[in-house]
């Protein structure tokens, strides 16, 4: 071979591979219109993680120009078992997983190999977290609910959705800065927590700031856990930690959202879902629908959405191994 014809067929597989590599989702033949993009919820329906992700699911069918977007939960095992589910899936952008801090609570518990296995694709939000009873208890602050439990150590029971989630930390985080005074009751997701509490089977719960308002006539919340109050006029009024006189307790102050893919999955799917997650995110939907219930847009693509989860990380750590709970 002459070196003319040498240098032509390296030129020729070196534009065969830039353009392999450049070639985007829909050249790769994604998505198949004739299929349907699951996102797996590891929550049980009627929660807050559920219903973000179904009114996201809508808003991304009509941001792709009706690409099928289905919800579907799938419990159990404090969020492990739903997060197993796309694990044990193709890596193929067909079966996404609403992640986020209950993704990193349950993989630092040992419950799922979850986010040491899987790619952020987008972040989403955060939703604050309320400390809350029903309306009809005896507590009517914060400092009442904390003083009773000091007097009757492990009689009040302190709810949260799941120890794999992220009420599940801040509950264990406040119960460790009272020297375990409650008596920490998991449940199986916030429908199950809320029904539990309203109920009169559970005392006091961790709630998401959306699962207080959508049961705002039936619960009393008695403080904020993040830094700043609600932008929701009937819970503008509930007090901080630190207003509540607990300035130095801090625990996680809300459940960050995101979604997430097993690992492997091709980049150019990746980021085909996260575009069409940003343009269903800036919907004027999805935007009424955060501002209705009081969450804290944190929208991330890709790498940015790796560096959020990665400072969560770095907060629940401490949390989970001061409780004994961290096992990875």
């Amino acid at each position: 071979m002459t070196i003319v014809r040498r240098l032509v067929a390296v030129m020729l597989i070196i534009t065969a591979a830039t353009g392999l590599f450049a070639m985007g989702a829909e050249e790769m033949g994604y998505p198949d219109p004739e299929k349907t993009i699951t996102i797996i919820c590891p929550q049980a329906a009627g929660g807050s993680t559920d219903l973000i992700f179904r009114t996201l699911a809508e808003e991304m069918k009509n941001a792709s120009g009706g690409q099928n977007f289905i919800v579907s939960n799938v419990t159990g095992a404090g969020t492990a078992t739903g997060t197993n589910d796309v694990l044990n899936a193709d890596a193929d952008g067909y079966t996404l997983l609403a992640g986020g801090t209950h993704t990193i609570a349950a993989t630092m518990q040992g419950l799922t190999d979850g986010y040491k296995n899987m790619d952020y694709v987008v972040g989403l939000n955060l939703d604050p977290f309320i400390i809350a009873v029903r309306n009809d208890k005896p507590w009517q602050t914060f400092e009442d609910l904390v003083e009773a439990a000091k007097a009757a150590p492990g009689e009040i029971s302190f709810g949260n959705a799941g120890m794999g989630g992220a009420t599940g930390v801040a509950c264990v985080g406040i119960n460790l800065a009272f020297d375990k005074v409650f008596n920490v009751t998991p449940f199986n997701g916030g429908a199950d927590l809320i029904a539990s509490v309203l109920g009169g089977h559970c005392d006091a719960g961790v709630f998401s700031q959306s699962e207080v308002v959508a049961n705002i006539d039936s619960f009393r919340p008695l403080v904020i856990l993040g830094d700043a109050h609600s932008t929701i006029e009937q819970l503008s009024d509930v007090p901080t930690l630190a207003e509540a006189g607990y300035p130095d307790i801090k625990v996680p102050g809300g459940s960050y959202r995101s979604i997430m893919v097993k690992s492997g999955t091709p980049a150019e799917v990746e980021q085909w879902i996260a575009d069409v997650a940003e343009e269903a995110f800036n919907s004027e939907t999805f935007q009424e629908f955060q501002a209705a219930n009081g969450m804290i847009p944190q929208f991330s693509k890709l790498e940015e959405a790796k560096a959020d989860h990665e400072e969560y990380i770095a907060q629940y750590e401490p949390i989970l191994k001061e409780a004994g709970l961290y096992n990875m």
